[in-house]
């Protein structure tokens, strides 16, 4: 059973702990599991039933989405299973693809498959499969900007979507293991922007498990195992590499060992390394196309995309480019500056996580509507543990960009998919866009009004991530209140932590057990 560390100070005589030990010497490394407590016991055949009908649920919820997506990225996607069924890269197809888009005058370069390559070994036996269902399958390339999309049979969607599913329930689990309760792993899976982002659209998720479970790792005093699952992370999409210096920022200021640090950081470079494999020259071209991007999304810089509101749209590209320049070095201020103010200020690893990711989202010129995944399992932690403001910064941290899609994409083009599966070449969508949504009073059919709703929407977010960002933290009066009037403590002085310093260790589990069953386990 885990000794809480308010408690290693304290000394037994023949009346319990009541007189003060010695005190350790400061440079003593600290632990680093006093954020998680005892993994949630489920209780009876009632909590486990209750645990299978959440899973249950929310895996029926998932495969009621199976046929609609994004008709851009998973045409995209489906390009890359056949780059993968015939033994070619799709980074090469990327290449002659945005030559192709220059040359004809389609755009200055075609949008295709723009990651790191863990996700082409993930799909690479899935495709193959695939390329047995359907041995005569081919490219479908339409033109950018257009309605073209192909007719996507039903086990694509499943072939796609299953890693997808699997990183949401191991995400869920990791969320019930770090709260203490069965809750985490609910409120992900259940979360409406989360179906949204996993059942019908993207492999963000696959990522953010990266980032949830190298966090996790740290809590359990596995450096090596940390350093592999962000490197992990950051070959599915690049943003978990952020996070390396803040867990390398947690670990010096818990005192760690030297070897601990060096462990962390070879593990996460050699794991790097070994997962970017011959796709260097790939990365390389990708990463100039997302330095050369230009800004937009949930930022203030979507003002620069809004042209129905100006007179005239002439200069906004200028303008647009003008503010891309920049971009780069001042998300490299940006960082820096919110790496300082972890450095300086008394938080919890889990709020540390959020104060990077929030930096990465003032600072970024391009936030766009799936990004905000990687915040919420960490905000979910944090209104959890804190209660208040925090409860409705986090709701708001997925409703608003929920709203944007809806507004932004919009929603009903995840049904064009759905409509040339079922229709295949009679669906009228290809020629004319007409999706069925064609109501007057849904606010996205007006050009004028779709724009004034995703700016507003847009400005939201960026004010939220502020907001978030230097709100004060506060645990909960009960919290600190057990934290100082356990029976245990009465011979130590009392004291009132900073807004941002981690109570002990044994406070916060007492605190995140609340009215479940749970029991200490020893890590």
């Amino acid at each position: 059973m885990r000794m809480p560390s308010f408690l290693a100070t304290l000394k037994e005589s023949r009346h319990g702990f009541s007189t003060q030990a010695e005190i350790p010497p400061e440079d003593l490394p600290e632990p680093l599991d006093t954020e998680l407590p005892s993994p949630p016991a489920i209780v009876g055949d009632r909590g486990r039933r209750l645990l299978w009908i959440i899973g249950l649920f929310a895996l029926f919820l998932r495969v009621v989405l199976l046929p609609f997506g994004h008709a851009w990225d998973l045409t995209i996607d489906y390009n890359v299973f056949i780059d993968l069924i015939k033994g070619h890269s799709p980074y090469d197809t990327f290449t002659t693809l945005s030559h192709i888009a220059s040359a004809s005058g389609w755009d200055s370069v075609y949008e295709y498959y723009a990651y790191p390559p863990v996700p082409l070994y993930i799909y690479w036996p899935l495709a193959k499969f695939y390329s047995l269902l359907h041995p005569h399958a081919d490219y479908f390339i339409a033109v950018s900007g257009s309605y073209a999309v192909p007719n996507l049979s039903l086990d694509f969607f499943f072939l796609f979507k299953a890693p997808i599913w699997i990183a949401d329930f191991l995400i869920a689990a990791l969320l019930a293991r770090m709260s203490g309760t069965v809750r985490g792993f609910r409120d992900y899976l259940l979360n409406p922007y989360v179906l949204l982002i996993s059942g019908a659209w993207t492999f963000d998720a696959i990522m953010v498990l990266g980032l949830v479970a190298g966090v996790y790792a740290i809590h359990r005093n596995k450096v090596v195992w940390s350093g592999i699952a962000l490197a992990f992370g950051t070959m599915v999409k690049f943003f978990p590499v952020i996070a390396v210096p803040t867990v390398l920022i947690y670990l010096i200021k818990k005192k760690r060992p030297f070897k601990e640090i060096v462990l962390f950081l070879a593990a996460y470079g050699i794991a790097c390394l070994v997962f970017l494999g011959p796709f260097l020259q790939g990365m390389l071209t990708v990463v100039g196309f997302h330095g050369t991007r230009p800004g937009g999304g949930m930022t203030w810089q979507y003002i620069w995309n809004a042209g129905q509101l100006f007179p005239t749209q002439d200069y906004l590209l200028s303008v647009l480019d003008t503010f891309s320049v920049f971009g780069t070095p001042a998300l490299a201020i940006t960082m820096l500056l919110a790496y300082w103010y972890i450095w300086k200020t008394e938080m919890t690893l889990n709020r540390m996580i959020i104060v990077t990711l929030l930096g990465f989202f003032i600072g970024s010129k391009l936030i766009n509507e799936q990004y905000a995944l990687m915040v919420v399992p960490f905000a979910w932690l944090e209104a959890y543990r804190l209660k208040g403001a925090w409860r409705w910064i986090y709701r708001l941290l997925w409703m608003i960009p929920l709203a944007f899609t809806v507004m932004h994409v919009p929603i009903d083009r995840f049904f064009w998919l759905f409509y040339h599966m079922i229709w295949k070449s009679q669906a009228d969508i290809t020629f004319t866009g007409i999706t069925g949504f064609e109501w007057s009073m849904l606010p996205w059919k007006h050009p004028g009004w779709q724009e004034r709703i995703t700016l507003i929407l847009a400005f939201s977010f960026y004010g939220l991530v502020l907001v978030a960002m230097f709100w004060p933290v506060r645990w909960p009066k009960r919290f600190r209140q057990n934290a100082e009037s356990s029976d245990h403590v009465e011979a130590q002085p009392k004291f009132v932590n900073p807004p941002d310093t981690p109570l002990p260790s044994g406070s916060v589990t007492q605190h995140l057990m609340g009215n479940h069953k749970l029991t200490e386990l020893t890590p």
